[in-house]
Parts: C-alpha cells; sequence; structure tokens
C-alpha cells in the first residue's frame, strides 16, 4: 500500500513538472513571437508581356530596363516578363495566367493589337488595368500607350531613300507584320513620301503598291520575300524600304547573293548592332534611332501610378485613339540616323547599351570609317 501511494505521488509530480515546461515554453514562444520582425507582405503583381525574340532589343534592352525601374519605383512589387515568341496565343494564355496569379497592371507589347483587344477587354472587367507597349492595343479602354511615332519613323524612312534615289528608280517596299499597328504606320509613313513619286512616274514600285507584309517581321522570311522580288523582276530593284533593321539584314543577304549590296540603299529602324555595322560597311543606308532606354523607364512610372490610384499619369504628352477612346499616351522622339551623324550614338552613349556592347564590339569586322576610324 505504501508503494502504491509512493507511485502515484512520484506520477503526479511528473505531471507537474511536464505542465510546468509547457508553460514555460509557451511563454517562451509568445515573447519570442512578439520580439520577431514579421516578413513584408509580397507586393501587386505586375506583368511585362513582350513579343518576340528576334529582334534584340525586346530581351537585351527593354526587359533588364522595366525590371530594373519597377522595382526602383516599387520596390515590393513582383514583376513577371513573359516572351511569346511571335504568337498571340500564347501571348492572351501568358496574359491570362498572370491575371489568374492576380497581376494588377499588364504592360504589354501585343503580337496582334487588334486580336489583343479582346484580352485586354476582359482584364479589365477583372479590375486590371492594360497599358499597351510600343505597339496600339485597340478597341479596349486601356489606361495608357507608350511608344514612339511610328508614321514619323517611316517619313524619316521616306524622306531618306527619296533623296537617296533618282527619277525613276525602283523601289520595292518590306512592311513589318500585317498584324503589328505599327508596321501599318511606319507603312503609312513611308507612302506619305513615296505615293506621291510612284502617282507622278517619278519613282516606280515593285511589287504589291503598298509593299509587302512580313509575319512577326522576321528576316528569313524578308530575306525570302526579296528574293522572289528580285527574281520576279530579273534584279531590277534600285532601292529597298525596309521596316526595320533585322528585315534589313535579311534583305541585305538577299542583295549579296546578286552582287546588290551597297549598290541598292536600304532603310531600317531600330539603331540594332546589326543595323550599324550595315551602315558602316555601305550595305544599309540608314536606320531610324529610338531610344528605348526612355520607353520601359516611362511605362514602369505609369504601371507604379496606376498601382498607387493616381489619377494623373506621369509623361503623358498626347492622345491615340483605338477604336474605344481617346488613349492618354507618351510619344518618345525619332531621329534618323546615316552614316553622316552616326557619332550621336557614341556622344548618347546609346553604342555602350547591352544590345549593342559597346564601340570595340560595334567596329569588330566593319571598315574603318564613321565612328570607327
Amino acid at each position: 500500500m505504501r508503494d502504491l501511494l509512493r507511485g502515484r505521488r512520484r506520477g503526479v509530480a511528473a505531471a507537474i513538472a511536464v505542465a510546468a515546461v509547457a508553460v514555460v515554453a509557451a511563454t517562451i514562444g509568445a515573447a519570442a513571437s512578439k520580439s520577431a520582425p514579421t516578413k513584408a507582405s509580397a507586393g501587386p503583381r505586375v506583368a511585362f508581356l513582350l513579343p518576340e525574340n528576334v529582334t534584340p532589343r525586346w530581351e537585351g534592352a527593354d526587359r533588364p530596363s522595366f525590371i530594373s525601374s519597377m522595382k526602383r519605383l516599387y520596390p515590393t512589387a513582383t514583376v513577371d516578363v513573359l516572351n511569346a515568341k511571335n504568337n498571340p496565343d500564347t501571348q492572351t494564355s501568358q496574359a491570362e495566367n498572370e491575371l489568374t496569379k492576380g497581376a494588377k497592371v499588364l504592360v504589354v507589347a501585343a503580337i496582334d493589337g487588334k486580336a489583343f483587344g479582346a484580352e485586354a477587354k476582359r482584364a479589365i472587367a477583372q479590375g486590371a488595368k492594360v497599358i499597351a507597349y510600343d505597339r496600339l492595343i485597340s478597341g479596349a479602354k486601356i489606361s495608357a500607350y507608350v511608344s514612339f511615332n511610328s508614321v514619323t519613323v517611316g517619313k524619316a524612312m521616306g524622306t531618306w531613300m527619296k533623296a537617296h534615289t533618282k527619277k525613276g528608280a525602283s523601289v520595292a517596299i518590306i512592311n513589318g507584320s500585317n498584324t503589328d499597328a505599327n508596321a501599318h504606320f511606319v507603312n503609312t509613313g513611308m507612302l506619305s513620301v513615296f505615293r506621291p513619286l510612284f502617282n507622278s512616274g517619278a519613282r516606280k514600285v515593285v511589287g504589291p503598291k503598298n509593299g509587302t507584309y512580313t509575319p512577326g517581321w522576321d528576316p528569313p522570311t524578308a530575306q525570302r520575300e526579296m528574293e522572289q522580288l528580285l527574281t520576279k523582276n530579273k534584279n531590277k530593284i534600285n532601292a529597298v524600304l525596309s521596316a526595320n533593321d533585322g528585315m534589313a539584314g535579311g534583305i541585305i543577304a538577299a542583295l549579296k547573293a546578286q552582287k546588290l549590296a551597297g549598290k541598292a540603299p536600304v532603310t531600317g529602324q531600330d539603331a540594332s548592332l546589326e543595323g550599324i555595322q550595315n551602315i558602316i560597311r555601305g550595305y544599309q543606308g540608314m536606320s531610324v534611332f529610338k531610344d528605348t532606354r526612355r520607353q520601359a523607364p516611362a511605362s514602369a512610372r505609369i504601371a507604379n501610378a496606376l498601382l498607387r490610384g493616381q489619377k494623373k499619369l506621369p509623361g503623358v504628352n498626347g492622345r491615340t485613339s483605338n477604336g474605344a477612346g481617346s488613349i492618354p499616351s507618351v510619344i518618345l522622339p525619332v531621329k534618323a540616323v546615316s552614316i553622316a551623324n552616326l557619332g550621336l550614338l557614341v556622344r548618347n552613349g546609346w553604342v555602350n547599351t547591352p544590345g549593342i556592347g559597346g564601340l570595340k564590339n560595334v567596329c569588330k569586322g566593319v571598315p574603318k570609317k564613321s565612328i570607327c576610324k
């Protein structure tokens, strides 16, 4: 009996001890939870949807610039960057996935601006804001449009080409993608200069009167288009209005094969590494410089303002009609560059941007002239 009582006393003592330990542990845990810093809650999600990876600017310049600009303006924001690689369906799926994740702002360089309008409407209906980046999105009341004046770009090409072709010259036109509003704007600018020349007979258009449209702005496709035009016209083409530097590279390859490179001037836009080098080589007459270093930060400033509920959007200097209203727009300036003024790209630091790689890289394998003396 004495042993039984002794055992019961030991059990009670042990239970009391365990309870005491539990109380102490709970007290310590509570104190720790009060003193430990709480993890910062995740900020809003912003999606940056790129169209393709053929043109170097998108991945080489726009992506890093937009990310760094957003992080500076809204440090807690989550920035997702996706590239649809010229597939409109992929871009739509990317947008839908980002909205499912809770994206508050979509910044979109649309592959097909007209088709993406339906997705933009859905995004807006869900409470998200949409910014058209570089390429206009039509049919939806988007929040903003940030781009360059593509009509002015085309006009700069046409003006240069008019001055560098003779009366009666045969001119081919290679446009960008038919689904990209910018391609049509550039074409409008080109033809504002050349339509009167074609109508009067001062210049002759080779191929379709409005030019050939190139799916995805694809350089190999532009090369094939140029090869076909050369074959059809027995190489009698004196100049080519090309809508960008990448396609100009493909066109020049076709001209080289017929020993016409350097004899038939070619235009372009973007002031890309390839474009600058082709200008120095004498294969490309000019390019239109668009300082994309300004575009991503301008878009990030607008995205930041939208996230913070600000009604006045920074940098807006115009409005653009997209079929659903008058869209607040940031329209950035452009500048024609040729062998005569390539030094501009050195002075303003453009040649040192990631997509170009520095003057040493520009001058690799090109003649020692202009900026490469």
